[in-house]
């Protein structure tokens, strides 16, 4: 099923409340087009699921052949399921993929903020959840599409620069702190052409 931006913001209120739907809602507008039964075979070919049992069987049958596979609405990847304790089926599951990513942005943005600040912090958590690298993100595009993809949606007028970019005047970097247990961070309009990162 494709869910509709609404859909996917009240999905994300419900089962994702501890990240703001403004990073969520892009991340799988982005990912998956907000659709629950998406499947990308990493190096492998395109596939598509008809139902969580044909998409299960499918990714079983990739995994088995030694690919990693991304499944569902935040395209949840295959080698995260048992460290997050779900099944393949459970991982289609629009509520469940959506706390998953939660939890992969959390523990992402805890790292972040550790080298960034503001919305570079942010924009090396997409980087890591894309590529497992606070960086690589920003050279293959998948940040700035993020980002396109809000500011499409309203969510930010004009997307920020992406760190080390041309376009990006300054990289700020922070030393390393340590990152608090209860840290959330939250994306808000805070003016006309500014965002802020409120925690």
């Amino acid at each position: 099923m494709i869910h509709a931006i609404a859909a996917i913001t009240m999905l994300a209120q419900q089962c994702a409340p501890e990240i703001a739907t403004e990073a969520v809602v892009p991340l799988v507008v982005t990912e998956s087009g907000g659709d629950d039964l998406a499947i990308n075979i990493n190096k492998g070919p395109r596939v598509h699921a008809a139902s969580i049992a044909d998409g299960a069987a499918l990714v079983r049958r990739y995994m088995a052949a030694g690919y990693t596979v991304d499944v569902g609405l935040a395209q949840v990847n295959s080698a995260n399921f048992a460290r997050l304790g779900v099944s393949i089926e459970q991982a289609f599951d629009p509520c469940t993929n959506l706390r998953l990513a939660s939890s992969m942005l959390r523990a992402g943005y805890d790292l972040a903020i550790q080298h960034y600040t503001g919305l570079d912090a942010i924009s090396a958590t997409y980087s890591l959840y894309n590529t497992g690298t606070l960086t690589r993100g920003f050279r293959n595009g998948y940040v700035g599409r993020i980002w396109s993809a809000a500011s499409h949606m309203g969510t930010i007028q004009t997307p920020p620069p992406i760190p080390g970019s041309p376009s990006a005047t300054v990289l700020t970097v922070s030393p390393a702190k340590p990152a608090a247990d209860n840290d959330s961070w939250v994306v808000g309009q805070i003016a006309s052409s500014a965002v802020e990162v409120f925690r």
